[in-house]
Order: C-alpha cells, then sequence, then structure tokens
C-alpha cells in the first residue's frame, strides 16, 4: 500500500494536528482505491484546515485539503450550515459538522468552476477530504495577492468580473481578501466554504464586505476602484432583469 509521506520534521508536526485516526483511515481509502497516490508536503495551514501537496495516480500534482477534526470552530461551521438550505439536516455532531462543511465548499467551487469562475477545478470530496486542482508550477503553489506587488488594474477588474459571475449564479464568497486569492498567470479566487447563497438575508452583508475588502487592497496600491454600492446595485439590478 502507498504510504503517507511527509517531507520534514515541520510537516510531522503539522500532521499531528490534522490526521486523526477517522481522517488517517479516509486518505488510507482514497489510496487504496487509487482516487489519490500520495500526501506529500504541507502547503498551508490555516484556521480550520491544511492543504497539503499530492499525486494523482498519473503523478501529477494535486492539492489535498483537510479539515481538521479537533480544532474546528464547531459553533460557526454549525451556524453557517443551518441558515444554508441546501442542507436540511445538520446533526449537533462535530465529525457530521465538518464532513458536510467540506460538502459546502465542494458544492461552491462546482457552482463556481461550472460558471467560469477562475477557482482551482474541484475533483472530489470525501469525509473532511476535498481533491481539487493544483495551482502552482511543478511543486511550488502560486503565491497569494497579498504576498505580491504588481499592477494591480487588470488583477482588479479580473476579481470584480469574479465577484460579478458568482453573484450571477447566486454565490457570495463570503470571505474574500487578498490572502484567499492565487496569482498564476490570472486571479484563482480560493477558500469558498463561507460561501452563502444569495437567498440568504446576510448574503449582501456578506457580499458588500468582500467587495470593501478588494477595493481597499487595491486603494493602497492606487488602483481606481469601483465603489461596492454601485457594483451591487448593477448586481441587483442584473438579477432583477432575469
Amino acid at each position: 500500500m502507498t504510504k503517507l509521506q511527509f517531507e520534514d520534521t515541520e510537516d510531522i508536526k503539522i500532521s499531528k494536528g490534522v490526521f486523526d485516526r477517522r481522517t488517517l483511515l479516509t486518505l488510507h481509502n482514497l489510496i487504496n482505491k487509487k482516487k489519490i497516490k500520495s500526501v506529500d508536503t504541507i502547503l498551508k495551514e490555516g484556521k480550520e484546515s491544511n492543504v497539503f501537496l499530492g499525486k494523482d495516480h498519473s503523478n501529477n500534482p494535486i492539492a489535498i485539503k483537510i479539515y481538521r477534526i479537533e480544532s474546528c470552530n464547531f459553533k460557526n461551521m454549525w451556524k453557517y450550515l443551518i441558515g444554508d438550505n441546501r442542507f436540511r439536516t445538520v446533526k449537533k455532531d462535530k465529525y457530521f459538522v465538518v464532513n458536510l462543511w467540506c460538502q459546502r465548499e465542494f458544492k461552491n467551487m462546482t457552482l463556481a468552476y461550472n460558471a467560469n469562475v477562475d477557482v482551482p477545478r474541484p475533483i472530489f470530496c470525501k469525509d473532511n477530504v476535498l481533491v481539487m486542482e493544483f495551482i502552482g508550477d511543478g511543486n511550488f503553489p502560486a503565491p497569494r495577492l497579498i504576498e505580491l506587488r504588481t499592477d494591480g488594474n487588470s488583477l482588479y477588474k479580473k476579481i470584480v468580473k469574479d465577484v460579478r459571475k458568482l453573484a450571477k449564479i447566486g454565490l457570495v464568497h463570503g470571505d474574500l481578501s487578498a490572502y484567499n486569492i492565487l496569482i498564476h498567470e490570472k486571479p484563482y479566487i480560493i477558500d469558498l466554504s463561507h460561501g452563502m447563497m444569495l437567498s440568504n438575508n446576510e448574503s449582501f452583508d456578506l457580499l458588500k464586505r468582500d467587495i470593501q475588502n478588494i477595493n481597499k487592497y487595491f486603494s493602497k496600491m492606487g488602483v481606481k476602484t469601483i465603489n461596492e454600492e454601485k457594483i451591487i446595485h448593477e448586481i441587483v439590478k442584473e438579477r432583477d432583469q432575469k
């Protein structure tokens, strides 16, 4: 059986907070069923998940996002899930909630990808493990927007265009900032687990915050931004014309 791999002691240390018994079982099942070939090195340690570089059985790099069970923000996840009418049953169980949260991100990514929003291609989701396209060169991940200093005008226009594409299919990112946009020739929006349907009463507050975050970042770069109220007005007008 192919083994899980770790490149250095830092990866092993991080893995101890991620690979509980159930997660290890899920990963081994995915390897045995040839869904993935290996879980290799850590790419990103986040608040609620870790992202690893892995390989598929054609030795192509893939990104493997693993939601942590033990250190999850259960109350926050549960609050979002019960407000999402796509999930009719939300049990007050930690494993159930984290697995559903992973499904939620997969659903949001699939909606976005099918609407030609630039997001990593979602491959599959199993329990608390989400496998997606790896964005980068070789084994090197693409940098986040926050890590770059570059001409922002074209990037800003593309990101606003993608925010509008999301809204057109009834979806708001809900946590958009320069920290969850990868730059690899063009911007890729990531971390869609907080994505909310526009039918939710709180969605327009989140949409406004998303646009404000992006405007604030690009304004500091000297980019002339579009007022968030104008963008929202145009989104509402476009939806009303359907």
